[in-house]
């Protein structure tokens, strides 16, 4: 058998299009993100203490799924953030 009758319409390593190597053809794995509910960067860049100290007494500004502007609604030490794509989250603030 020649090397021709094996061949797929799968992306394999040789694919010059193909971007990863070592996935021999595999569908690319999805690489989930966050970022800072606070200032909205990538929360595995930086340093991000501040922002925590801020979010212990503000509520979130950003979704830290997709980095949207979240729609907040707040009662007295109490929020909830709604993000068009990701739904609501609750939360509790601490006294400043």
């Amino acid at each position: 058998m020649g090397d021709n009758q094996h061949m797929t319409d799968l992306p394999t390593a040789g694919d010059s299009g193909w971007s990863d190597p070592d996935t021999l053809g595999a569908i690319p794995p999805v690489i989930a993100m966050t970022y800072c509910a606070r200032c909205g960067t990538s929360a595995s860049k930086g340093n991000h203490v501040l922002c925590r100290q801020q979010l212990a007494t503000e509520p979130p500004i950003h979704c830290t799924t997709c980095r949207r502007t979240l729609a907040v609604d707040r009662s007295g030490s109490d929020w909830t953030a709604t993000c068009k794509k990701h739904g609501q989250t609750t939360g509790t603030l601490t006294s400043a």
